[in-house]
């Protein structure tokens, strides 16, 4: 049997960007799709509220062609915090219907999860609204929480943070390596809203 020519054709070569090495390519990619350590990706659409915020859409050059949306999406969903607002329950299903859209590939790609939302802390005789974000590794397992140090270390609030941060430890373990899926984040979202809504309410 005479082999056929085009059976052997590879096809034509890469050019332009994708003829680079795979670790430069990444570089750029980084280049262009990884926003600064202080900005948070938002999944709400008033991202042009804040200095710190931006749209979660994805970026153009996802949609140049299936190469670099597979290996730009890879690392725009890495390598970026993403905001979820979750004390509204109209601003979590809009943070669930974005976690949906964008698929469980994308989903599992996901490594920096910032949850926030208002609840009511104890100041003297009083009760203050506060804003409290925390920001989850869900590769490492640890959550940090932003302005820790002005709220009332024994309050029923940092008491339920601690909490949460030694079941979100025991949940990653359990997990043993493997990623996050759609709905085990929505859960941790769920939870963030409940635990807002009952301090919002004490």
């Amino acid at each position: 049997m005479v082999d056929n020519p085009r059976d052997n054709n590879p096809g034509p070569e890469p050019k332009g960007l994708l003829a680079l090495p795979a670790e430069l390519r990444e570089q750029i990619y980084e280049l262009l799709v990884v926003k600064p350590r202080k900005c948070t990706i938002t999944m709400l659409s008033n991202h042009d509220c804040f200095a710190s915020e931006v749209s979660a859409s994805q970026p153009a050059i996802s949609y140049v062609c299936h190469q670099l949306r597979h290996e730009t999406l890879a690392t725009f969903y890495s390598n970026n915090i993403f905001l979820a607002e979750v004390s509204d329950r109209t601003d979590l299903e809009t943070a669930l219907r974005w976690l949906s859209a964008i698929g469980e590939l994308n989903v599992s790609r996901l490594r920096h999860l910032a949850l926030c939302g208002w609840t009511r802390v104890p100041f003297g005789h009083m009760m203050v609204r506060r804003w409290v974000r925390v920001v989850l590794d869900l590769k490492e397992g640890t959550i940090e929480m932003e302005d820790s140090e002005t709220l009332p270390d024994r309050s029923q609030l940092m008491v339920a943070i601690r909490n949460m941060k030694e079941s979100f430890g025991a949940m990653i373990a359990a997990r043993e390596g493997r990623r996050f899926e759609l709905e085990s984040l929505t859960g941790l979202m769920s939870g963030y809203h409940s635990m807002c809504e009952a301090y919002k309410a004490a």
